[in-house]
């Protein structure tokens, strides 16, 4: 959540930091992404990250990574 908000500028920015901190925090993060009109950026960014852990995951254990729909 803290890097996807690092790619944010401003206000949005600001309102997230603070939504992350404590119990509750990834609640409070998803509705304000949602309130904010930005879930697809987060979904996409978030995928793109798990993406790259698969990549990452697949070199360290000697396997080729294929990209495409399963």
């Amino acid at each position: 959540m803290e890097e996807v908000i690092w790619t944010l500028k401003g206000e949005k920015a600001d309102k997230l930091e603070c939504a992350i901190r404590g119990r509750g925090a990834f609640r409070r993060f998803k509705d304000m992404v949602d309130g904010m009109g930005i879930s697809q950026q987060w979904y996409d960014f978030q995928a793109e990250c798990y993406r790259k852990l698969a990549i990452q995951w697949c070199r360290e254990h000697g396997l080729e990574y294929a990209e495409g729909s399963m």
